[in-house]
């Protein structure tokens, strides 16, 4: 059974609904008008450990790979910048099973969202909701001012008509300020066959985060190519980055075929 709301801030509507590839699986979809909707999230109900989408695994691989040596075990805190269907959430609790010092923040700009989303799809215990546009929501007057995270993963937008004030130099540099010493950025960049704006906004992250060997980028082959639309995961820990051995485990997580590209290979695939 399809349960659908309609947004106000957007005024786009919002729908939760089966997903036939999977026996328990629900899709979020969001679209400005009922007939006009496209799929956004996947969660499985009975094994949240399960991602479906393609960039989400990668940035699960992202986070098991460095988790030990970053750490020691888990991060402490997790900021989410966009919400969706709390997929990613989802996915740190059942990965750290009984971790309630695990502290989860979602940011999203609908006010209805995340309770939409848990009334139909619970969560427990449901992470920290923040109204807010994420564009300001780390800025000195906004909620989030001042605090900081072992992780932040960014999933906003996905494609060149992202709103500038989220591919700016400034948000880049102000989310990497709110990393704790040993910090790791994820950002989920979407963008059509050629790539041109994920190699745009690659560039301006690895500027914001000023050392090229101590981020990555990982993605199908054909996406990495240029030769298909699809969905790159940009990683970078400031000043710490990834040891040989955590980008191999990254690259063996696959899904194949992809690649990891940092330092020399990530700048010159930016150009």
């Amino acid at each position: 059974m399809a349960h659908r709301i309609q947004l106000s801030f957007s005024g786009h509507f919002a729908e939760l609904s089966p997903d036939d590839l999977t026996e328990t699986g629900v899709v979020l979809s969001t679209g400005p008008a009922p007939d006009q909707m496209a799929e956004q999230s996947h969660v499985e109900v009975e094994d949240p450990s399960y991602l479906l989408h393609d960039y989400t695994y990668r940035m699960s691989s992202v986070v098991r790979a460095v988790a030990p040596r970053l750490w020691g075990e888990r991060p402490a805190s997790v900021l989410h910048l966009g919400a969706g269907a709390l997929t990613l959430p989802r996915w740190i609790q059942a990965q750290w099973p009984g971790s309630a010092a695990i502290a989860q923040t979602v940011v999203d700009i609908e006010p209805e969202l995340v309770d939409f989303i848990l009334e139909h799809v619970p969560m427990e215990p449901a992470p920290e909701n923040v109204v807010a546009d994420a564009a300001q929501v780390l800025g000195p007057e906004g909620a989030l001012a001042g605090r900081s995270f072992d992780v932040v993963i960014v999933d906003l937008f996905n494609s060149a008509d992202a709103p500038a004030s989220l591919v700016s130099a400034e948000f880049c540099a102000q989310v990497l300020r709110a990393l704790n010493p040993q910090g790791l950025l994820l950002m989920n960049l979407g963008d059509d066959a050629g790539m041109d704006f994920a190699r745009g906004l690659t560039s301006t992250l690895l500027g914001a985060a000023g050392k090229p060997d101590d981020a990555l980028l990982t993605a199908p082959d054909a996406v990495l190519c240029a030769h298909e639309e699809g969905n790159l995961v940009f990683a970078t820990v400031p000043d710490a980055g990834f040891t040989d051995f955590e980008r191999q485990l990254i690259w063996a997580a696959g899904p194949h075929p992809g690649d990891v590209l940092t330092g020399s290979e990530l700048t010159d695939w930016t150009s």
